[in-house]
């Protein structure tokens, strides 16, 4: 399994890659150690490699893992919020901030009982290559569990992009073309799908970190357009990105069979 960071030598071959924002490797990593498809140590291992160079001086991956492990119903839930739309965020508002700002975050509970929350550092200097992740517990706190929901998760993306993929052609955006390390949006990475991932999430994943990818570039290019259909694009573009998101966020958080009891 490789970890590719947006500064890294791009492989020959990018069709088998997700592109996700980091929490949500961090999740599928920790989701497929808990299933003990993988050790928790080759997890550790694949987050903290130098070409990742994430995580950050103050987060101990292995401690996590081993944390999270020992509770009876792990659930990591990856929230991929947006400004209106913060529906699985927890903590208070300097934690909801932090999450926006990044664009992601993971809560991480026991069973449906959210006990903290992780986001993503502003950097510390400008160039800064090393992703900070900040932890705010929360113990306690209801939560809602995504991970629990991933067997639908291609028909959700399915049917987002059945009535728009001839207009994804004229925004020159093709799903079936994989995302290059280079054009990832910040904070993301491309993965390997780890041993044990079901081969229709992976899919599903796969596209949805396509679309989710493409969509926030185009979005980009029509905010600045000054051409009447621009608005209209922005409106689609942003669904595509929405719906991208929500397909991430189900097939890479995790679910314990029991953690969706109360």
């Amino acid at each position: 399994m490789r970890i590719i960071a947006a500064t890294s030598h791009a492989p020959s071959s990018l069709g088998n890659l997700i592109a996700a924002p980091y929490l949500g490797a961090l999740s599928l990593f920790a989701g497929a150690a808990l299933r003990r498809d993988i050790s928790l140590e080759e997890a550790a291992d694949l987050l903290d490699a130098d070409e990742g160079t994430f995580g950050g001086a103050h987060f101990d991956t292995l401690a996590w893992l081993l944390e999270v492990r020992a509770f009876s119903s792990p659930a990591l839930t990856l929230v991929m919020p947006e400004p209106g739309r913060i529906e699985g965020l927890v903590g208070g508002p300097q934690a909801v901030m932090a999450a926006l700002a990044g664009g992601q975050a993971l809560t991480v509970g026991d069973g449906v009982h959210a006990s903290h929350q992780l986001t993503i550092a502003s950097p510390r200097y400008e160039g800064a290559t090393t992703l900070d992740l900040v932890r705010t517990n929360v113990p306690g706190t209801s939560t809602h569990v995504a991970g629990s929901e991933a067997a639908h998760a291609r028909e959700r993306l399915y049917r987002a992009l059945s009535g728009s993929h001839e207009r994804l052609r004229e925004y020159d955006m093709i799903p079936e073309e994989p995302v290059r390390p280079d054009a990832l949006p910040k904070g993301w990475v491309l993965i390997e799908p780890p041993r044990g991932m079901p081969a229709t999430h992976a899919h599903a994943a796969r596209l949805a970190g396509r679309v989710v990818s493409l969509a926030e570039a185009g979005i980009t290019q029509a905010t600045t357009s000054g051409e009447p259909s621009a608005q209209r694009a922005l409106e689609e573009l942003r669904f595509l990105a929405r719906e991208g998101r929500a397909v991430l966020a189900q097939t890479l958080s995790y679910a314990s069979p029991w953690s969706t009891a109360l």
